[in-house]
């Protein structure tokens, strides 16, 4: 469970909607071209359009990388638009790693400053799994980063 200190909204947002249609006007293309160019499935853009539903971590990205934006900016949590693309090579877990060495800290201490199980930490390791966008907020308010630097965009 994370913390509601410093809580987001990560299930539907009016600014993520806006930005959306707003980078996606005048665009011919249906939604099943724009998505499969994306790579994430239709339904997850048409919902992102219609009521501002917000994907999962991996699909956010995709999507933010298509259209070379801050993820901090399409989510409101910024309001400088500003051209971003995942970094080749630098998976979230040797991200982190880097975040938490340089903070001289522990998994135990950022789990329970954030209000997750240590347990996670190890789950994200080993299976290659990116966190909810919520706990991903709460790591880079932890650490003092964008989440485009957290997920390696910048």
């Amino acid at each position: 469970m994370v913390s509601n200190e410093n809580a987001a909204d990560f299930s539907v947002s009016p600014v993520f909607q806006e930005r959306l249609t707003k980078a996606f006007l005048g665009d011919e293309r249906s939604k099943v071209e724009i998505a499969k160019d994306i790579g994430i499935s239709k339904d997850v853009l048409i919902r992102a359009l219609r009521v501002g539903l917000i994907p999962s971590t991996r699909s956010m990205v995709k999507i933010a990388d298509y259209l070379e934006e801050s993820v901090d900016y399409l989510l409101g949590f910024s309001d400088v638009s500003s051209q971003k693309k995942t970094i080749e090579g630098i998976p979230f877990c040797e991200r982190l790693d880097e975040l938490k060495n340089r903070a001289n800290t522990k998994y135990g201490t950022i789990a329970s400053s954030i209000g997750i199980y240590r347990s996670q930490f190890n789950s994200w390791k080993n299976k290659n799994i990116i966190p909810s966008l919520e706990i991903c907020y709460q790591l880079a308010l932890y650490f003092g980063v964008s989440l485009d630097y957290l997920l390696a965009r910048e």
